[in-house]
């Protein structure tokens, strides 16, 4: 059994590791509200943008547009989006599971990976996975100008025939102790399949209230818009920024339940701490207590050795 000085250092220790995880949660807490405030604050704009898409766009420009048409899959482009950091759980992990599911899943097509987080590409680089261009570092906040950058690589590979189909896999945030792992096509986005996906995406009660019927972008479908200058003009523009605009969401999707589990990670491992100072706390008692007793026992025995 360990003396009364090396478990009293074993506490001191892991005080001193619970006082670091209790800032670190309140650090994540902090910047979790910061997140949850930017998704909250987009997430009606890009829903309402991306329906415009699937209402109007269909109509004006046909199946004809680039991002529209359909082919055969040869190549996939996979947008992973994980952390920089970690002690955040078991968020990279499935990150990378759910990545590395869907590569298998299609074995028989090239795949370009693009990867969001320093974490998530060391794992993948274990793994054997190449990577076609990594992002790190862009978090906190994140900017405009970096989904900017994202669409115009996922782009520049779907219109030069490289890829066929263009997926992103992201954490979509719910609350504090509600994160999934989504998977979702960004390219391409032909008009009845994107109104479907649209409808099964949105068409439930999501954090912020909002909530898109099936049949209200039916109802809205039939309304007639003039478009100016033209149709062409306005339908690239438009799918370009709503694209750029999918991705953005994404990664503040990602930003807010990287912080809240990184933040549910941190109040964890502060629980724990505080249960293992408790349990060191009673074998100090109790190694005490021993020895009080044995130096007892050693005065006692020394009277009668004298006697």
């Amino acid at each position: 059994m360990a003396s009364f000085r090396e478990i009293k250092r074993r506490i001191g220790g892991v005080k001193n590791i619970q006082q670091i995880t209790r800032a670190m949660k309140m650090v994540a807490a902090a910047r979790l509200r910061r997140a949850e405030e930017a998704i909250l604050a987009l997430r009606p704009y890009s829903s309402r943008l991306d329906s415009l898409c699937a209402r109007f766009l269909g109509d004006a420009i046909g199946s004809e547009h680039a991002f529209m048409n359909e082919r055969p899959v040869k190549g996939v482009a996979v947008l992973s989006i994980c952390s920089d950091r970690g002690l955040c759980g078991a968020y990279n992990n499935r990150i990378v599971d759910a990545t590395q599911g869907l590569l298998r899943g299609r074995a028989d097509q090239r795949h370009f990976l693009l990867f969001v987080g320093h974490r998530g590409v060391s794992r993948l680089a274990r793994a054997g996975r190449h990577m076609h261009r990594t992002y790190e570092d862009i978090f906190d906040p994140v900017h405009f100008t970096t989904a900017q950058a994202i669409r115009h690589e996922v782009e520049d590979l779907f219109l030069s025939g490289q890829v066929d189909e263009v997926l992103v896999v992201f954490t979509e945030f719910f609350s504090l102790l509600r994160q999934h792992v989504v998977t979702r096509r960004l390219l391409p986005c032909p008009p009845e399949r994107h109104r479907q996906e649209l409808a099964d995406h949105y068409g439930r009660e999501l954090p912020d209230g909002l909530h898109v019927e099936p049949a209200e972008m039916d109802r809205a479908a039939e309304q007639v818009y003039i478009y100016e200058p033209d149709y062409e003009t306005i339908g690239d523009h438009l799918l370009e920024y709503n694209l750029t605009v999918q991705i953005y969401r994404t990664l503040l999707e990602a930003q807010a339940s990287e912080h809240g589990a990184r933040m549910m990670a941190m109040d964890n491992a502060t629980q724990n701490a505080e249960e293992m100072v408790e349990e060191l706390t009673l074998l100090m008692n109790r190694v005490r207590q021993e020895d009080i007793t044995r130096e007892i026992l050693d005065v006692v025995g020394g009277a009668e050795a004298v006697k």
